[in-house]
């Protein structure tokens, strides 16, 4: 019997051992899969994104002419999840919602068929270099593979607050809306608690210090900003120096450039990863200054109509008036110029502030576009139990394309 138990305990060892060997061999296999389709869903992404400028016009016009759509933008219209693609390309989502294509689909595998039958006809197996065969797609078309992927696309120009024009802007009436704009996404009430807590060097940083201490890391002197001046005059300089305020225990001092990545703003006085946690879906470092009125959700036009109003007009202040303008700019854009809305553009966004009762400022105009060139793409595959993310930032323009950042975890 003791014989038998020191036989049992180790065949058991054994094969524990042997189950978490396959178990890892399983996920390292599934792992590979999983990002295979990331970087294929990504694929399709890139795709997408790269006919938006033949495609976007022609959605903006019908968007123009009051026709409902469910998004204003190409790269939100066409959703992209392989289940969802799957049903598009076999058929089934279209029976379902009561469409004939069994005689397109029969055409489509006739086509596959004699595609096939070419291959084969063409290979020549003593071909140096030849494989065992030709290559044949596997039966069952797109979607015969294990797992699915998803991809979101989001415009950073989306985005409240773009920190790349601000770098650009070379005057006080350049630069005062960028301020403005990132003053609205910090402003709120409920933000009150990360501005009355010290950080890890014992500092408090106020809204209008932290918005001088972002302007500081990237501007080209070593002068403090005066976050308070006004639309004339934002941007002057204080009579101190900027890296003065990192004297008390930081172990960095403004860069006088441009953010390398979203995390360096970590390294900015005042910037906690409870800051970023809070702002961080409404702050850019990508996005080119203008905001793309096609995309904007409710919290991005608010800021863009602070940055609008002349300095000490109260109308944007008052809770109500702000929600009313906001359902009104949406019925704007829903109706169309042929059904009592208006034109989406700056012009549109100018005149409906000022149906508004609004006195708009000459600059709102320049602040805002229909088209967005830089995008964020998250590419998710998953198979089993293992997933796999790829996070890119990209700039993209009709045929160009330029990779600012990408992550895989």
């Amino acid at each position: 019997m003791v014989a038998l138990a020191l036989m049992s305990a180790v065949v058991t060892d054994l094969g524990t051992n042997e189950l978490v060997r396959y178990r890892l061999a399983s996920n390292d296999r599934d792992a590979l899969k999983a990002q295979a389709l990331a970087e294929s869903s990504l694929n399709i992404a890139r795709l997408l994104l790269a006919m938006q400028s033949a495609v976007q016009p022609l959605i903006t016009q019908l968007a123009g002419l009051g026709l409902p759509l469910p998004a204003l933008t190409f790269w939100e219209l066409v959703p992209l999840d392989s289940e969802l693609l799957k049903g598009l390309i076999s058929g089934e989502i279209q029976q379902t919602v009561g469409i004939d294509v069994s005689a397109a689909l029969e055409e489509r595998g006739a086509r596959r068929a004699e595609k096939i039958e070419e291959r084969r006809s063409a290979f020549d197996a003593d071909k140096e270099g030849a494989a065992a065969g030709p290559f044949e797609p596997p039966e069952g078309g797109f979607g015969a593979f294990d797992g699915q992927f998803t991809a979101s696309i989001v415009d950073e120009e989306r985005k409240a607050a773009s920190l790349r024009g601000w770098a650009r802007a070379t005057t006080p009436q350049q630069r005062y809306p960028y301020a403005q704009r990132l003053f609205t996404v910090l402003q709120p009430e409920r933000y009150d608690f990360l501005f009355d807590e010290r950080d890890a060097q014992g500092n408090r940083t106020d809204r209008y210090e932290l918005i001088a201490a972002i302007h500081d890391w990237i501007d080209d002197n070593q002068e403090a900003t005066d976050a308070r001046a006004d639309q004339n005059n934002w941007g002057r300089i204080t009579m101190g120096s900027e890296d003065a305020l990192y004297s008390s225990g930081y172990k960095v001092e403004p860069k006088n450039a441009y953010f390398d990545s979203p995390g360096e703003l970590r390294l900015v006085r005042g910037m906690t990863e409870a800051h970023l946690r809070a702002f961080g879906d409404s702050i850019s470092i990508y996005g080119e200054g203008k905001i793309n009125l096609l995309s904007a959700p409710d919290a991005t036009v608010e800021a863009l109509i602070f940055s609008c109003a002349l300095p000490g007009d109260p109308l944007p202040n008052n809770p109500q008036w702000m929600q009313e303008t906001l359902i009104t700019w949406r019925e704007f854009k829903t109706l169309g110029p042929l059904a009592g809305g208006g034109p989406i553009n700056g012009d549109g966004f100018a005149q409906m502030l000022d149906m508004r009762g609004l006195e708009v400022n000459p600059t709102c105009k320049d602040q805002v576009t229909t088209e967005s060139r830089n995008f964020t793409v998250q590419a998710v595959g998953t198979v089993g139990e293992v997933s796999r993310t790829i996070t890119v930032v990209m700039r993209v323009y009709g045929a160009t394309e330029e990779t600012y950042y990408y992550a895989v975890r």
